[in-house]
């Protein structure tokens, strides 16, 4: 076992070898850090779940991960409890990210294809060229990680079909949890493909048996995720949705062309535009497509392969699908099902097709029948794999002297708190503020001064002296559905209609001292989702111990009754 890990991770560490040295490097969506530190805000004022990041949308707050999924987060944070810096926790969990694709594609392949078989397939699956534009260009951690769900997920599909066994139950709902909480479009994508894999496998095992518990994977899965998918399903009405969908986010200005997946590396850290001049790589890999390309046709001309024939013309059929609807002939579909816009970008069905493509490799390994020829196949398909693709995966730039300190102050932090700001911007705010919100709260009429006494990721209180007869406090925080604000410990209603320009708080007082009071709470729809995880983690971490007494049970009932 050990020497196994030690073969996996010299094989990986070319991936991320440079991860592992001080200093970070620019990425698209280089908010990372940012949301590592209002995670941490958020565990550090107990507000759990994180919902609402009060230094985000140019100080303004709002809510992030009401909408946001948050895993590569919560992961990040507990390497922040270990007292990472913020630029380091995010190489951290790209390593971690990085180490679990291989693992959970090596233990699939090897389930269908044999030891040789997971190690292709696991090798293939992690140095394909889009593995690392998802991490070093484009910085999608949370598709980065949903890629690293998929096999787990199949994986865990195919020994709960096949065994029927209990013990799968919770391992296959928190596979699903983990997708549900990694990336939005990818659950998307992926549902789709996960129920065609548990089909075709209750249909090879002829028999439905599993198929109860499988639904309760299902169900156990969701409730889970339920704190996030409830509030995402139920509240996007409260924030600007509309925004994901237009202008550089709409599909039209994303497919692909042949040439691009096939035959056209053309590696870069540029955008996607549209036509075919991409600046940046949108390959399936020559390895991805000539590999599955070969096992099909040992599999079609010796006639004892064909009876894995059907398992490797279904990864097929996922492939071509996958990169069909990345296609511009896929067009006519994308128009007639609205919910496909919000993917954005139809290359984002590169993630399906190279993990079923890489998938289906490893049959290469099955499909050698002698023993020297399966040990020429492994070392020259992981050979030329790290010759081909090693080299990808490295950033664009690094900076070897850039610390936390660097990434929170001057511009770097003014990108921090307000790159995507119209990303779930609460409804209230007609468009994104233009200054930042400066002090924490404004005199709007009448004249009075405050004293802040606390502000943290969802509570704010002021000492608040007025000097005229009335006046009106305005809170510098977005309004948005939870928000509850007591003035001098009577909760008073709030009507962000008062500002049109960016909806925020506004109190109306009277001459005198007052203390003023805004915390963010649980909405009913938090609230339930909130109660639903609580129940299914709870169950989650009590499963160990109910299996442990149920075989205990079983054998009592199984022994023999010795007589005196």
């Amino acid at each position: 076992m050990i020497k196994r890990l030690v073969i996996f991770f010299l094989l990986l560490l070319p991936a991320f070898s440079w991860l592992l040295q001080p200093g970070y490097f620019p990425m698209h969506d280089d908010l990372q850090i940012a949301r590592q530190l209002e995670m941490d805000a958020c565990f550090h004022d107990g507000q759990i779940p994180c919902r609402w990041s009060k230094n985000l949308g140019y100080g303004f707050g709002y809510p992030l991960f009401n909408f946001y999924p948050p895993l590569p987060y919560l992961i990040g944070q507990i390497y922040r409890t270990f007292g990472l810096a913020y630029i380091d926790v995010v190489k951290a969990v790209g390593v971690t990210g990085f180490l679990l694709t291989f693992v959970f594609m090596y233990l699939l392949g090897e389930k269908l294809w044999g030891k040789k078989g997971g190690l292709i397939s696991a090798v293939i699956y992690s140095y394909a060229p889009y593995h690392s534009v998802d991490f070093y260009v484009r910085g999608a951690m949370n598709e980065f990680w949903a890629m690293a769900v998929y096999p787990a997920i199949f994986l865990c599909l195919l020994l709960l079909v096949r065994t029927n066994r209990s013990r799968y139950v919770p391992l296959t709902a928190l596979s699903i949890a983990a997708l549900m909480l990694s990336h939005n479009p990818m659950l998307m994508i992926f549902a789709p493909v996960a129920v065609a894999w548990t089909l075709f496998w209750l249909w090879q095992e002829k028999t439905f048996k599993s198929l109860p518990k499988i639904i309760l994977s299902g169900v156990w899965g969701f409730g889970l995720a339920a704190f996030f998918t409830l509030p995402v399903l139920l509240e996007q009405k409260f924030a600007h949705v509309e925004t994901l969908t237009i202008g550089y986010f709409n599909f039209l200005a994303h497919f692909l062309d042949l040439n691009q997946i096939f035959f056209r590396i053309n590696w870069g850290y540029g955008e996607s535009i549209l036509g075919s001049g991409d600046t940046m790589s949108f390959a399936l890999g020559y390895l991805q497509w000539i590999l599955p390309a070969l096992a099909l046709v040992f599999a079609l001309a010796i006639k004892k392969f064909r009876r894995r024939l059907p398992l490797m013309l279904l990864l097929l059929l996922f492939t071509l699908t996958a990169l069909f609807l990345s296609h511009s002939r896929s067009t006519p579909i994308w128009l007639k099902f609205k919910p496909l816009e919000f993917l954005q970008f139809p290359w984002r069905f590169l993630t399906v097709a190279v993990f079923s493509a890489s998938l289906l490799s490893g049959a290469v390994a099955w499909l050698t029948f002698k023993r020297f020829s399966g040990k020429f196949v492994l070392i020259l398909v992981l050979t030329l794999s790290l010759v081909l693709n090693a080299n990808y995966f490295r950033p664009r730039t690094w900076y070897p002297e850039m610390t936390d300190a660097d990434k929170f102050s001057g511009q770097s932090w003014r990108w921090q708190i307000t790159g995507s700001i119209f990303d779930y911007l609460p409804v209230y705010a007609p468009l994104p503020p233009a200054d930042p919100a400066g002090a924490d709260l404004g005199i709007t009429s009448g004249q009075g001064t405050f004293v802040t006494l606390l502000k943290n990721s969802y509570k704010q209180e002021y000492a608040v002296n007025i000097f005229t007869p009335t006046a009106t406090a305005e809170i510098q925080t977005f309004y948005f559905p939870g928000w509850k604000v007591y003035l001098d410990g009577r909760r008073v209603d709030i009507d962000p209609a008062r500002d049109p320009l960016l909806g925020r708080m506004q109190v109306d007082l009277t001459a005198g001292t007052h203390r003023l009071l805004a915390v963010f709470t649980a909405t009913p729809v938090r609230r339930l989702g909130d109660l639903i995880s609580l129940f299914s983690w709870s169950c989650l971490l009590l499963s160990p111990l109910g299996f442990y007494l149920l075989h205990r049970r079983r054998r009592a009932v199984n022994s023999p009754v010795i007589g005196v």
